[in-house]
């Protein structure tokens, strides 16, 4: 008796965490990469190579006319069928992407879930297991990069990092009614520019707890790259400190250089070329789209030519490091940073995308208007309860409690909103956060024994709000993070949650908000044990802040205020002359749990 069929979803989790032999790359005579020559599902994926990913999302797009032709069960069936039969012919990786990407966008792939990273790949996600530097090191010396792998390697960080292809691939995804078109969703630019600053944040941010200096951009081409990472991880060889980059057959380094060098003349003049014809950049997706590159690149039909006058910048920038491996070398195995689900392990991730991202900043510096906080809704979050001179960053209205300090906070029936009103509203609304016993102005993070990942003791937050208008108001509440020595940097801010509320008339209100709803990890996809930054044993000050908008206000700009420069003449804490906004300075110390 043959044995019963697998449901879909275990067909899908079988095939995504097929495990096959490190696919080498083509090489010429030469013992060099060959990269550049007609794709094949026979070679290894790489995804950033523009001619790659455009076969991957051909073979997206015929799972989804598979599944249009028999919808249901059958279709999904014939998809699957297709799936197994591509992944078994040629590198997997091929049919894996493109299934995750079905599994993404078309309404019968949505049915289905893709196991995370740790299930369908333990073999990627393993920690490199690199000696640490004494701590009493110089932390600058490239040997302190080991100090910030735990964040680096992980899994969620990873998976957040091998989302991004998916969900906004570069070319656009196959439309599902019509899988031969190209859909790329409005604001895809702007959002994934966001999520990168965001990220480079964040991993400054871990560097600060470490006393290390912030990450220099990957400008100069031609310099020794004293930065060495080994992953340990099959499929994917070692880079060696004190490499240059080198040329490719067909791609140069001074091809790479040139291109750079458009990109920031670009940024700086305003202007974008094609042929003698400038274009006005009036908007960051121009500039973005052009240095990823994709079919809204200023280069039109030669968007995916790594060679066309912008090339493909970004995509390139990976190949080109991803290929810098030791020249004894004869594995003809590549380095992490040619595979999205990999790649955020390696320090010169970081390096490559602060250049990147220092090129869209030059245009948003210079071009962009400043930003204007000054039409928020008539509410008030207040900057202190004394009168005359008020201390900065003390706002009583932004309170913080361990959940385990909540009497009956950890039973799954607590009402947080009630309590919160009934402790820090009412008689109690002119209370400072002192009184309270629950509330604390500080908060712990600690390595997970099991997994040993970051994680953070768990907390709510509650904010004091004043409507000032004796009628209903609906309001998002906007929450954000940056480290006290980055405070003036606007690329350094945090975004942390942002949610809606409706405000009653004239109401004293306290809002209550969990941790673990934060928008950052169920919008954004970032990962929800990196939610707080390390921050030090000894405690590393950071500046909280909310601020309260109008419900609907720039809810299509990512990044809103700090994507836009500071007004001149202001600093980014005179934004706290306005009623609407408030900070509060907070401690995160790293405990041993």
């Amino acid at each position: 008796m043959s044995p019963a069929p697998l449901e879909p979803q275990e067909r899908v989790r079988a095939l995504l965490s097929r495990e096959s032999s490190p696919t080498p790359l083509p090489m010429t005579a030469r013992r060099e990469p060959s990269l550049f020559g007609p794709p094949s599902l026979q070679q290894r994926f790489l995804p950033f190579l523009p001619s790659h990913l455009q076969l991957a999302l051909s073979l997206a797009a015929r799972f989804m006319a598979l599944a249009n032709a028999r919808p249901g069960e059958e279709g999904l069936a014939a998809v699957l069928d297709e799936a197994e039969r591509q992944a078994a012919a040629g590198d997997p990786e091929w049919a894996k992407y493109a299934l995750r990407v079905f599994i993404a966008h078309h309404p019968e792939g949505r049915r289905l879930s893709v196991p995370p990273l740790r299930e369908r790949a333990p073999h990627q996600v393993l920690p490199s297991g690199r000696p640490e530097v004494p701590r009493k090191g110089n932390p600058g010396t490239p040997g302190a990069e080991v100090w910030l792998d735990s964040f680096r390697e992980d899994s969620g960080l990873n998976e957040h990092v091998d989302a991004w292809p998916v969900l906004y691939p570069a070319e656009g995804h196959p439309d599902p009614a019509s899988p031969e078109r190209r859909l790329r969703p409005e604001g895809r630019a702007e959002l994934l520019a966001s999520l990168r600053q965001q990220l480079l944040a964040r991993y400054d941010t871990e560097r600060l707890g470490f006393g290390m200096p912030r990450t220099v951009p990957l400008q100069d081409y031609a310099s020794p790259i004293n930065e060495a990472y080994d992953a340990g991880l099959p499929g994917f060889a070692p880079r060696p400190p004190g490499l240059s980059p080198r040329d490719l057959p067909g791609y140069g380094v001074t091809d790479h250089a040139m291109r750079r060098d458009r990109l920031f003349t670009a940024a700086s003049s305003g202007l974008l070329w094609r042929g003698e014809t400038p274009t006005v950049i009036e908007h960051l997706a121009q500039l973005a789209d052009t240095a990823e590159s994709n079919p809204g690149s200023v280069d039109g039909e030669a968007w995916a030519d790594p060679l066309g006058p912008h090339g493909a910048h970004q995509q390139m920038g990976h190949v080109l490091l991803g290929c810098l491996t030791a020249p004894q070398d004869k594995t003809g195995l590549p380095g992490v940073l040619t595979s999205p689900a990999t790649a955020a392990r390696d320090p010169l991730f970081y390096r490559w995308h602060r250049h990147v991202d220092d090129i869209l900043d030059a245009w948003q510096s210079t071009h962009l208007p400043p930003y204007d906080v000054s039409g928020g809704p008539q509410v008030l979050v207040r900057k202190w309860l004394g009168e005359g001179i008020y201390p900065a960053h003390q706002s009583p209205d932004i309170l913080l409690c361990f959940i385990k300090d909540i009497p009956g906070g950890t039973s799954p029936d607590f009402d947080g909103q009630r309590w919160g009103e009934a402790t820090f509203g009412g008689d109690y609304w002119t209370s400072p956060p002192p009184s309270f016993r629950a509330s604390t102005h500080a908060l712990n993070t600690f390595m997970a024994q099991q997994g040993g990942h970051l994680s953070y003791e768990p907390f709510h937050y509650f904010f004091r709000v004043e409507n000032l208008l004796p009628h209903e108001q609906k309001v998002t509440v906007r929450v954000y993070l940056a480290a006290d020595a980055f405070a003036e940097d606007r690329r350094m801010w945090m975004e942390m949650d942002r949610f809606h509320h409706t405000l009653r008339p004239s109401e004293q209100a306290v809002i209550f908000r969990p941790a673990s709803l934060a928008s950052v990890v169920h919008e954004r996809g970032w990962p929800a044990n990196l939610l707080l930054p390390r921050g030090r044993r000894e405690g590393m000050l950071f500046r909280f802040m909310v601020m309260i908008t109008p419900w609907e206000e720039r809810e299509q700009e990512p990044g809103y205020p700090f994507n836009r420069p500071v007004p001149p003449g202001q600093r980014i804490a005179d934004m706290l002359t306005q009623p609407h906004l408030a900070t509060r300075n907070i401690w995160i110390h790293h405990v041993t749990p």
